[in-house]
């Protein structure tokens, strides 16, 4: 019996520890449950009703979920100074968006003159695309925050 406890004790000493400890394989852990926590959550706020309590509740968890982080991490120095001519580029970019918005919305059949929101309905009107677009809404704010 003890030679039997003694060759069992042996060959667990051989084997690696189930829980990684080197840092670079618990910063992959991280990003692989942070990865999987995103899909998740992205799968089951695509299949609430929109405009619905539990939606509303949804988005502001995502919401906070990104912005507690951010708060927690501090201001930091923008690293790039914003220039004029990105100013004026995204200035005039949002003009003409919001015009061809307002215009679009003016005319009619919305078929023959689509307003943006009308093309996203499309997208968004099932379950799939209603989670693409909560996770690339997840992405987006995970992206801000970080800058």
């Amino acid at each position: 019996m003890a030679a039997a406890t003694r060759a069992l004790a042996a060959r667990a000493e051989r084997f690696e520890p189930a829980i990684a400890t080197d840092p670079a394989s618990r910063r992959t852990w991280h990003v692989t449950a942070l990865v999987a926590a995103a899909l998740g959550y992205a799968w089951v706020g695509g299949g609430l009703r929109p405009f619905s309590w539990p939606a509303m509740v949804s988005t502001t968890l995502g919401g906070l979920a990104i912005l507690i982080p951010a708060w927690r991490r501090g201001r930091s120095p923008a690293s790039v100074r914003a220039s004029h001519v990105g100013l004026v580029a995204w200035t005039l970019w949002l003009i003409a968006a919001t015009g061809w918005e307002l215009w679009a919305l003016s005319m009619h059949p919305r078929s023959t003159h689509p307003t943006i929101s009308s093309l996203l309905d499309t997208v968004v009107e099932t379950h799939p695309g209603r989670s693409v677009a909560v996770l690339a809404w997840l992405a987006l704010g995970w992206w801000l925050a970080r800058r």
